[in-house]
């Protein structure tokens, strides 16, 4: 956003946070920030759902948000969401709802891989060094009441993305009956769960040399250091923990000089740090000193760019189908035709660099299910895409790609069942536009031996003609692109056909 006013809400799990920035010529101005503590995630990690009158409470909270926004004269700038505290309840809908009905804000829940993926891309955007720690290996952590958002990147691979369940306040909540003195020990256990997910996730140690973290925590401990410049030194932290690990939190707000929502759920919060910086091997916590409210405000009003998502997006769709055992270059074979097809055809399907990344991310993984069984490998390959985190893809995106990955194999659409018909049209006809080139890319390279080199397509006479340089004769290519025209054709409703000229024997 170049000028205008923007505004974020966040309804977490302990809190509800507003923020409203003014952006002139790129420059941005804070111009109000509000903070009202309410423990809806109290309720739904306890009950699973939020009380009426916590309803009642969020609904004020937010009737005042609205007056901001109307004092701002903010109708439409602005975005709401909704993290683990609504999330998760079973009543989350009607909690939405209610507060539309008397507010007119609208609410969105948001998707976990969304949640880290803005929380990452705020905090690379405002650490000079950042590009650097992705090299050599980083851990960002967002250590909020609810959740754990963490994204771990070397060489410029998100090896790790992932929101997971081990907040403060979430933590305090199931050991709360656990008498003070020996509830860290409680926490410690819990927490190196956690380790042991990354770890079998991970597929064994790797070598992380640094840590950042953002996230309301970073708050508590910014006011009991102060310090000057961003990171904390974990000799700090662990004098900390030591001092208030068996205190209860009203001896704890009243010596550190904290609020008490901040000092109940101290001692959890500093846990989860230590077990990090332990993880890592390092002796000091870096920090963002922004806010999810002020992130999302970047975000959302595009004034932040994830300006190497591509790439690393490919790099990570690869190690993703390293770990599944693919064959890598038939992937990358398969994923340069897929591309150039659609390059190639531009003026047919009328999409742009957004479907582009979704047919190459298709095309990457559409064999992965091999590593569980040959015979239904598109089937394995669905439920595997389906259920891997991709940073910077939502959940609609996501549901595009396992899509794609499950209809590449010349399977009429009745196989699918209701999945595909429950899609909107025009998700569905996102899908048979990609998956028509992605099923002609696939063709091309089906002996896996990458008999075809490269092509041209030209598009004349009512007809498209890909003109094929071979090493030999790809007489299983040739079969099996007649197999596999026949989508594009009802999709686009122009043939396509296929020559081919060999280079050298």
């Amino acid at each position: 956003m170049k000028n205008g006013l923007f505004a974020s809400i966040n309804i977490g799990a302990s809190a509800f946070r507003m923020i409203i920035c003014e952006y002139r010529d790129g420059e941005e101005r804070v111009l109000e920030t509000l903070v009202k503590p309410l423990g809806l995630g109290k309720d739904t990690f306890t009950k699973g759902y939020i009380t009426l009158d916590n309803v009642y409470k969020a609904t004020r909270i937010m009737q005042n948000f609205r007056n901001k926004l109307d004092e701002f004269g903010i109708k439409k700038n602005y975005k709401c969401v909704c993290t683990s505290g609504v999330r998760e309840a079973r009543n989350r809908y009607f909690l939405i709802d209610h507060i539309f009905q008397k507010t007119g804000i609208k609410l969105d829940v948001v998707d976990p891989s969304e949640e880290v993926y803005v929380k990452y891309i705020g905090v690379k955007n405002d650490i000079p060094d950042f590009d650097k720690y992705e090299r050599k290996g980083v851990i960002f952590a967002n250590i909020s009441s609810g959740n754990v958002s963490l994204n771990i990147i070397k060489d410029g691979v998100s090896i790790f993305s992932g929101t997971l369940p081990y907040g403060s306040l979430r933590l305090r909540e199931i050991f709360k009956h656990i008498p003070i003195h020996s509830r860290h020990k409680a926490y410690r256990q819990y927490v190196k769960t956690m380790f042991t997910t990354i770890s079998s996730s991970l597929g064994g140690d790797m070598s992380i040399k640094y840590i950042v973290c953002s996230g309301s925590s970073v708050n508590t401990l910014l006011s009991i250091f102060k310090p000057e410049d961003n990171f904390f030194m974990r000799k700090q932290l662990e004098e900390l923990y030591e001092q208030v690990k068996d205190k209860p939190s009203q001896e704890n707000m009243m010596d550190l000089g904290i609020r008490m929502n901040e000092a109940k759920v101290l001692v959890p919060m500093l846990e989860m740090y230590l077990r990090l910086l332990s993880y890592v091997k390092s002796d000091r916590l870096r920090f963002s000193r922004l806010t999810f409210p002020h992130i999302m405000t970047r975000y959302y009003s595009k004034s932040v760019n994830d300006t190497g998502f591509n790439t690393r997006l490919r790099k990570t769709l690869y190690f993703m189908g390293e770990r599944f055992n693919f064959d890598k270059l038939h992937a990358k074979t398969v994923a340069g035709f897929a591309t150039k097809l659609f390059d190639s055809l531009s003026e047919l399907h009328n999409m742009g660099n957004k479907e582009r990344i979704l047919l190459e991310a298709g095309a990457i993984l559409h064999d992965i299910g091999y590593f569980i069984d040959a015979k239904m490998h598109h089937e394995h390959s669905y439920y595997i895409a389906n259920a891997l985190d991709m940073p910077g893809f939502s959940k609609d995106q996501v549901t595009i790609v396992a899509f794609l990955v499950l209809m590449h194999r010349n399977e009429p659409e009745q196989s699918l069942g209701k999945r595909f018909s429950y899609l909107d049209i025009d998700t569905q006809l996102i899908i048979r536009k990609l998956e028509s080139m992605l099923r002609i890319a696939d063709a091309l390279d089906t002996s896996h031996m990458q008999l075809i080199i490269d092509f041209d397509v030209q598009v004349a006479n009512n007809r498209i003609l890909i003109s094929a340089r071979t090493k030999k004769v790809p007489y299983l290519e040739k079969i099996t692109f007649e197999q596999k025209k026949e989508l594009f054709i009802e999709t686009f409703g122009i043939p396509i056909e296929l020559e081919t000229r060999i280079l050298y024997e």
